[in-house]
C-alpha cells in the first residue's frame, strides 16, 4: 500500500494505491474517485452495545466508515476532505494514541481502532458541537486541516497554549487544562472564549484556519 498526499497545502487530496485484497478505511463522504477494481462498502465503527452508546453521543458520521478494498494490484481511491487545507500523515506506532476533533480524519490503515473518546478528560471544543475522537492502535491515519496544518512539539520545559477553535488533534499523554481568555476572538465576538493548556511530552496539531468562522459565514 502506497501514499501520496497531492495538491497542497491549500487543497490536498489523498490518493492510496492498493494492491490486490488490501484495504483502506475512510470518513464517509471523503472519496473523489476511485479505480473501478476497488469495492466499496459502508459500515459502522461500533460495536454491539459499547457501538450504540457511542453512536448516541456522536454525529452519525463520525461512528460509520467507509470500507474501500483492491480486487487488483495498482488500483487506486482518492481521497479529500470537505475543508480546503491541507492533509497530514500520523504513525500512530511512533506517536501512540491520538485524540482528534470531528471531522479531522480523511482516512485510516485497517490496524487503527477509531472511536469516540467519551467521558475522558480532554473531550470538549468551544462550539460544544464537536466529538473528540480517539486513534488508537500501530497503523496509519490520515488528519486534514482547516488551513495549513502545524505541529508542535511540547515538552515540560515548553507547555502550549492553544486557542480551542484552532486546535486539531494531540497525543494522549499529555496533561490537558482549559481556561478562558478574554483576548480571544470568539470572547471579543459574544463566544466563551477558552484556550487549552498542554503540558508533559507529546504532540500538538493544528490549523491555522478556524472552521467556526466558516460555518458562521455559511449560516
Amino acid at each position: 500500500m502506497e501514499f501520496d498526499i497531492e495538491n497542497g497545502p491549500s487543497n490536498a487530496v489523498l490518493v492510496a494505491t492498493l494492491d490486490a485484497d488490501e484495504r483502506i478505511e475512510a470518513d464517509p463522504g471523503t472519496m473523489i474517485s476511485r479505480s473501478a477494481a476497488v469495492k466499496s462498502d459502508a459500515t459502522s465503527n461500533g460495536d454491539g452495545a459499547t457501538g450504540m452508546l457511542k453512536s448516541a453521543l456522536s454525529d452519525e458520521r463520525e461512528v460509520l466508515k467507509t470500507v474501500f478494498e483492491a480486487e487488483a494490484d495498482g488500483s487506486t481511491v482518492t481521497l479529500g476532505p470537505d475543508l480546503p487545507g491541507d492533509i497530514t500523515r500520523v504513525d500512530l506506532a511512533e506517536t501512540g494514541r491520538v485524540k482528534v476533533q470531528s471531522g479531522g480524519i480523511v482516512a485510516w490503515t485497517p490496524d487503527v481502532e477509531k472511536s469516540t473518546a467519551v467521558n475522558e478528560a480532554g473531550n470538549f471544543f468551544s462550539s460544544g458541537e464537536l466529538t473528540v475522537l480517539a486513534l488508537d492502535g500501530d497503523g496509519v491515519a490520515f488528519l486534514s486541516a482547516f488551513g495549513a496544518l502545524r505541529q508542535h512539539d511540547v515538552t515540560p520545559e515548553d507547555p502550549l497554549v492553544v486557542d480551542e477553535d484552532h486546535l486539531l488533534a494531540w497525543t494522549d499523554g499529555l496533561d490537558v487544562s482549559r481556561t478562558k481568555d478574554s483576548s480571544l476572538k470568539s470572547s471579543l465576538l459574544g463566544g466563551e472564549g477558552f484556550v487549552t493548556r498542554f503540558e508533559g511530552d507529546g504532540h500538538v496539531w493544528l490549523q491555522t484556519r478556524d472552521p467556526l468562522v466558516l460555518r458562521g459565514n455559511n449560516a
